[in-house]
């Protein structure tokens, strides 16, 4: 049973970081491409600060769901390769999902909060307005705290577990 704890561990430590890793890439490419902002810009710096946050929040309610399905798959305890393969599968997908949904939550709380005021954020950010970068990622913090668990849950529900009987 100790050598599947570990193994949890290390693949929630390598899927974290990876996704992690990945997201942050993906929108530091397309938002300095997009936008042209500069390398030094502070209140852009603060505004991946939120979007890497958010990602972590995310990221750790479908993890914990992928640690699920590996106890639950794994019920002897013994090293199986089809059933570490079978995890592996499940941590894979569920990363996805995290990846998927942190980048819907980002997207959509900025396109939402951008929309509903007067200026233009990321004009703002470009011209380092620390204020503006603060309450978008505080925005954007907020949405993935709200949606955090309900993304692990509709992950723990593709686990396989057996059903239940019902008595009525």
């Amino acid at each position: 049973m100790k050598s599947i704890i570990i193994i949890q561990v290390i693949i929630a430590f390598v899927s974290g970081l990876a996704a992690l890793f990945l997201l942050y890439r993906l929108l530091n490419y397309f938002m300095r491409k997009r936008f042209q902002i500069e390398e030094t810009n502070t209140a852009f710096a603060i505004f991946q600060v939120g979007i890497i946050l958010s990602g972590s929040l995310i990221l750790s309610s479908v993890l914990s769901a992928a640690v699920n399905a590996i106890q639950y798959l794994n019920k002897t305890g013994a090293f199986n390769m089809q059933s570490f393969l079978i995890s592996l599968a499940y941590v894979v997908v569920f990363v996805i999902i995290g990846i998927f949904f942190t980048l819907v939550v980002i997207a959509s709380s900025v396109f939402i909060f951008f929309q509903l005021t007067q200026i233009n954020e990321w004009e703002q950010i470009k011209l380092n307005n620390i204020p503006t970068a603060l309450i978008s990622a505080a925005l954007i913090l907020g949405l993935s705290m709200i949606m955090d668990d309900y993304i692990g849950h509709l992950c723990e529900a593709l686990i396989p577990y057996p059903s239940i009987l019902q008595i009525r």
